[in-house]
């Protein structure tokens, strides 16, 4: 896999939205709507993730590549 190859993947992760049933874990928290009792009500639709930045998403690219079977 090339260099421009793994850079794409991590590109296309971070910019991934997410789906509708997100549901974090480890005590992070996420209200998906807001704005309920407004004239204007809302909802958050976060796409890739704040829990890494480009640079740790790359690191874990190559680390779901290491040991790739070769199809």
């Amino acid at each position: 896999m090339t260099e421009d190859q793994i850079k794409h993947m991590v590109n296309r992760f971070l910019a991934w939205k997410l789906p509708e049933e997100f549901n974090p874990d480890g005590g992070i928290s996420f209200k998906r709507r807001f704005n309920e009792h407004t004239a204007h009500p809302m909802k958050h639709e976060p796409s890739g993730t704040n829990l890494l930045d480009a640079t740790q998403a790359q690191a874990m690219v190559r680390h779901m590549l290491d040991g790739l079977p070769q199809g």
